[in-house]
């Protein structure tokens, strides 16, 4: 009796997962899909006819950085240049790492749809995991690199770097884009190293299976 009680549970926390994945799995593809529509629309709209747009707006610029929010002068609003290729180039690259999560968030799903079943260790469920740990490493190798390229993009689109080596407090921006993620990177070789526990006991589950 408790063990069919636990059972429930069991499936019924893996099915609640798996649910709350698939809403996120979605809303990733929404996001997907609305890039790619301001990718297409960026590149059909002229750099003068935005340019023209922010200089007739008012804008109000500010720049959070790790939860200190830092308003912005006018100077530097008026001083914004719209350039096409780096901001596409930036939503391209975004475009990429939604992908990758999008990656995560679905073998996460399937593999909770398995365990659901009773489906554990499987080579299948061994494979899922393997995919997240290798895109989890990926993401702790480049994140750096993207975070700073998002702040080069920026600070090139404000037009920063001119205005702040003008000041007597700064002489000068440099970008560091080889970085490492190490919470991230160990991480992988966590959900890696259960990965392979996975796939040992779905070798030890075909070989029950076999002499049964």
């Amino acid at each position: 009796m408790e063990h069919n009680i636990q059972s429930k549970e069991f499936q019924f926390l893996t099915k609640g997962l798996r649910t709350i994945f698939s809403i996120i799995m979605m809303l990733f593809i929404l996001v997907l899909f609305v890039m790619g529509a301001l990718m297409v629309g960026m590149a059909f709209i002229s750099e003068n006819t935005v340019n023209s747009f922010i200089e007739n707006s008012s804008i109000s610029t500010a720049l959070t950085i790790e939860g200190i929010e830092i308003q912005l002068a006018d100077l530097v609003a008026n001083n914004i240049i719209y350039e096409k290729m780096p901001m596409i180039s930036l939503i391209a690259l975004a475009m990429i790492y939604v992908g990758i999560l999008l990656l995560i968030v679905w073998q996460i799903r399937n593999l909770l749809g398995n365990l659901s079943k009773g489906v554990i260790f499987t080579m299948a469920n061994s494979k899922r995991i393997e995919r997240v740990a290798y895109c989890v490493v990926v993401l702790s190798l480049t994140i750096g690199a993207f975070r700073t390229y998002i702040a080069y993009t920026v600070i090139q689109q404000l037009q920063l770097s001119t205005l702040i080596a003008g000041t007597d407090w700064i002489t000068g921006i440099q970008y560091h884009f080889s970085s490492i993620n190490w919470t991230l990177l160990f991480c992988g070789l966590v959900i890696w190293a259960i990965a392979r526990v996975f796939r040992y006991g779905g070798f030890l589950q075909e070989e029950y299976d076999a002499t049964a």
